[in-house]
C-alpha cells in the first residue's frame, strides 16, 4: 500500500500541474483556419512612450568622431553647410579630443573606436535623439567649464555643420 501511494501522489501532482497553462477550448477551428498573429506595431514594447532608450556608449561614441571630425574636416551630415569653416583656431593642430569634454579620466576612449553598427543606422534617422545629442554636445563645447572652448576661435552653433537647423525641422 505504501509503495502505491509513494508512486501515486507524485503521478496525482505532476498530472494536475500539466493542464495549469492550458485554456479549454471547444470549437471546430484548426490551425491552419485560425487568423494569423498581427505584428507588433511598437518594436520596443518594454519603452514607453517619452522614455529614452538606452544606446550602448560605442553606438554614440560614432556620432560623437563624426562630430569631433565636422570642426576641422567638412561635416558628413545628411544637409551639410555649404559655406562651413572650421571654428578652431588652429584646424591642422588644434584639434578636439573627447577628453577635452570626458575631464574625470573614468573611460578610456582607446577602446571605443569609430564602427558604425546597425543602430547606429536608425538612430541617425531620429530627428529628436540627434537633436538632444547634438545640442548637449554643442552646450558641452562652448562651455567655460571644458578644455574645448579654448580650441574655438567662435562659438560652435547647429549651422556650423548643418545648412539648416537640424533641430527646428522636427
Amino acid at each position: 500500500m505504501m509503495r502505491f501511494l509513494i508512486f501515486l501522489i507524485p503521478l496525482a501532482v505532476m498530472l494536475g500541474s500539466c493542464n495549469q497553462n492550458m485554456e479549454a477550448f471547444r470549437g471546430n477551428e484548426t490551425l491552419s483556419d485560425a487568423p494569423k498573429p498581427a505584428a507588433n506595431a511598437n518594436p520596443h514594447p518594454l519603452a514607453t512612450p517619452g522614455e529614452e532608450v538606452k544606446v550602448p556608449p560605442f553606438v554614440k561614441a560614432f556620432f560623437m568622431h563624426q562630430f569631433v571630425e565636422a570642426l576641422y574636416s567638412p561635416p558628413k551630415n545628411f544637409n551639410p553647410n555649404p559655406n562651413w569653416t572650421s571654428p578652431l583656431k588652429d584646424p591642422e593642430n588644434a584639434r578636439v579630443w573627447c577628453t577635452d569634454c570626458h575631464v574625470s579620466g573614468q573611460i578610456n576612449f582607446a577602446n571605443i573606436p569609430k564602427q558604425r553598427m546597425p543602430m547606429n543606422d536608425q538612430l541617425e534617422k531620429n530627428k529628436e535623439f540627434m537633436g538632444d545629442l547634438m545640442k548637449k554636445w554643442v552646450a558641452r563645447l562652448n562651455s567655460d567649464e571644458y578644455h574645448a572652448k579654448g580650441k574655438l576661435k567662435q562659438p560652435v552653433t547647429c549651422l556650423t555643420c548643418h545648412a539648416k537647423n537640424p533641430v527646428e525641422e522636427r
